[in-house]
């Protein structure tokens, strides 16, 4: 089985993730997000004396190229354990591919041999205020906004907006995720062709 890799790119707080997972669980498809790429905080850019999340540098780019090449043999493959809490690997895990894997994250699109690897390159979309208030409400206790101001988003203007343009969809991030999921499906459909051609 050649799995469809599927991208899914877009601000933090856009609902990347809330919309992998739902498909993943609706089956068929297997979400697979770059987080767990992050390099360990010791290891990561500084800027100011703190660790720079929002930056290509800041994940290991090269072993997720070459772990997604293997997964699109169809191979299991052994994916990083990261914990956000403590901002390092812990572990490691088995990943499997199913039919279709969802592959999301930030920074998804930045790298050529990366975004070369996708089968279709979605982007959801979301006005970065939605985004901020969104990623405020589900990290409280985690937002800094002086981090954001200062030091993510302008990274993200210079390194993640350009990427917008190698989607082939943008996919409104704003409406209520079974929402989206249907907008996914008849994207798929269209891409891929009839029943009997697509991936799920």
């Amino acid at each position: 089985m050649i799995p469809y890799f599927i991208g899914l790119a877009g601000y933090s707080g856009a609902g990347k993730s809330t919309v992998a997972m739902y498909l993943q669980e609706m089956g068929g498809a297997v979400a697979l997000a770059i987080d767990h790429f992050y390099k360990d905080e010791d290891e990561c850019p500084r800027l100011d004396n703190r660790p720079h999340w929002d930056l290509p540098e800041s994940l290991h780019m090269d072993e997720l190229y070459e772990a997604l090449v293997e997964l699109k043999t169809g191979e299991d493959i052994e994916i990083p354990v990261y914990e956000k809490k403590i901002n390092r690997e812990v572990g490691r895990q088995i990943f499997r591919p199913r039919p279709v894997v969802l592959i999301e994250g930030l920074m998804l699109y930045t790298d050529e041999r990366i975004r070369e690897l996708m089968d279709l390159r979605l982007w959801m979309d979301v006005p970065k205020d939605v985004a901020l208030a969104r990623k405020w409400q589900r990290e409280p206790e985690r937002f800094d906004r002086d981090y954001y101001e200062r030091i993510a988003l302008p990274a993200i203007e210079r390194y993640v907006d350009p990427t917008k343009v190698y989607a082939h969809y943008l996919i409104d991030g704003t409406r209520r995720v079974h929402e989206i999921a249907c907008v996914m499906d008849e994207v798929i459909r269209r891409t891929f062709g009839s029943n009997e051609n697509r991936p799920w």
